[in-house]
């Protein structure tokens, strides 16, 4: 008798993880065998895009399958309405048990983006602070979170990666009907420090405590060279400090040399290479559970990341390339195996493409379903206007400098063009693929641009930044620890 069960999900979302940073989609990236593998058993989309430079638009579109100014889903810390059906939800309204584990807080309950999941595990809010009374209660009762100790005794400062997976993993262990798991992993967020001996093998000039527990309380090493300035090194890995140190290094490319910045690129690529190990460990165990020939996996990232590419370190800004093309593999029953896609596709699509591979009807949304009869001519990508006059490089730069940060975009991209609106009445018109400025655009490509771009996303630019709510502690320390917070 042929079995009538839909297939299991698993979306795997990797933050800020470049699309060239894997080995299956470059020949100058590090090698990534794992992730490489998903490609080799399934589909890889050469020209995907996010919808959002950074977390929140990006997931709330990935979740939605409907683009930010639909769903008003655009600012620092959001709120989705909950007339918005969500991915989860329409999974478990069809059956399926819902695992979610998200990333860094602005994805999380604090946004609403947690409805439809039946268990939703948020490490910062689940592990007390350390070293707390409450923390230390938890060492006693709670092995995987003694196992993180033990992990940062001995190997240093996971930021709670490890302690994701294992969650993921019991939550998906504990189901028993057809299930959606969703994990975010901040591996290949800043700060960029994975566990030894990954950095060491990055630079070996890199010199550190010989206990790593004592780089939580000192600091994460030295560097025995005299070409750079290793606070400053420190300092943009860590990126505690990122959204002061982004807007004087748009001022001034001195503030951080390109010596320096490849150092930094030297240790994210170090996490690259942890984060592959990582999924190498997700994907053995989905194996031996006697899961993964029934399951749907789907892999990508939120954003990606800057390293001085246009005048911008870190992410959240501007709607180039580096951040918003990333990393798209599909495999599973009946996904075909070992192809190449070359047409532009969006984060957006996902939802419509999950409901296809769980032969579940799909509501409204703005995406497609990738493995059904419709393709796309242009993706859309936007974020919301920002404040950065709170930070304290902001009385340092000049005006101009802080406007370029602040500014809302919107921008529609075809495979030639991006053409982008913005929130002071400006324009621009960019030839791809080096995303230059056409300085003498055909008016009548402009207008086509534009009437797209605004029949779709509008000419609004607001942004909800969770001003007027109240958030926990432990979403606060994540922020700042994630360096959203100055």
């Amino acid at each position: 008798m042929v079995s009538l069960r839909r297939p299991n999900v698993v979306l795997l979302i990797f933050d800020t993880l470049r699309v060239d940073a894997l080995s299956c989609y470059s020949g100058d990236a590090v090698e990534t065998p794992n992730i490489d593998r998903v490609a080799e058993e399934g589909v890889q989309f050469e020209n995907a895009f996010s919808a959002g430079p950074w977390t929140p638009p990006a997931h709330g579109t990935l979740f939605s399958g409907r683009w930010p100014s639909e769903t008003g889903f655009t600012g620092g810390m959001p709120w989705m309405d909950e007339d918005v059906p969500l991915l989860a939800e329409v999974l478990r309204d069809n059956g399926y048990d819902t695992v979610g584990v998200p990333g860094p807080a602005k994805m999380a309950s604090a946004t609403g983006l947690d409805r439809g999941f039946d268990w939703y595990y948020e490490a910062y809010e689940a592990v007390a602070e350390r070293p707390s009374t409450a923390w230390f209660k938890q060492l006693l009762t709670d092995p995987a979170i003694r196992r993180d100790f033990i992990r940062m005794l001995t190997r240093g400062n996971d930021y709670y990666n490890e302690l994701r997976i294992e969650k993921f993993q019991e939550g998906i262990a504990k189901t028993t009907n057809p299930f959606f798991g969703m994990m975010n992993l901040t591996t290949v967020h800043a700060p960029y420090d994975p566990p030894r001996p990954y950095k060491e093998a990055e630079t070996p000039e890199l010199s550190r405590p010989r206990l790593p527990i004592l780089e939580e309380f000192t600091t994460s090493g030295g560097l025995d060279r005299d070409d750079v300035r290793e606070d400053r090194v420190f300092d943009v890995a860590d990126g505690e400090h990122i959204q002061n140190i982004r807007l004087r290094y748009l001022e001034d490319r001195s503030y951080v040399t390109d010596t320096e910045l490849g150092i930094v690129e030297q240790w994210y690529d170090a996490s690259v290479r942890y984060l592959d190990d990582q999924v190498g460990r997700v994907l053995d165990w989905l194996e031996t559970a006697g899961k993964l020939d029934d399951t749907v996996l789907i892999l990508t990232s939120d954003h990606g990341e800057y390293f001085g590419e246009h005048g911008g370190l870190s992410h959240g800004d501007f709607l180039y390339d580096e951040v918003m093309h990333v990393p798209l593999l599909i495999s599973g029953p009946d996904i075909p195996s070992g192809e190449t896609r070359e047409d532009l596709v969006s984060l957006a699509d996902v939802f419509a493409t999950v409901c296809g591979c769980c032969d579940i009807e799909c509501p409204p949304t703005s995406g497609i379903d990738l493995f059904g009869d419709e393709t796309r001519d242009v993706v859309f990508g936007e974020r919301a206007p920002t404040d950065e006059r709170e930070l304290t490089a902001a009385d340092e730069v000049s005006e101009e400098t802080v406007a370029a940060l602040e500014m809302g975009r919107k921008s529609i991209r075809t495979t030639n063009y991006r053409f982008e609106i913005r929130s002071d009445g400006s324009e621009a018109l960019y030839e791809l693929p080096s995303e230059t400025v056409v300085s003498d655009p055909d008016p009548e490509l402009v207008e086509s641009l534009r009437d797209r771009l605004v029949d779709t996303l509008g000419v609004e630019f607001d942004g909800d930044d969770g001003g007027d709510r109240e958030f926990s502690d432990a979403v606060e320390r994540n922020l700042r620890e994630l360096g959203y917070l100055g």
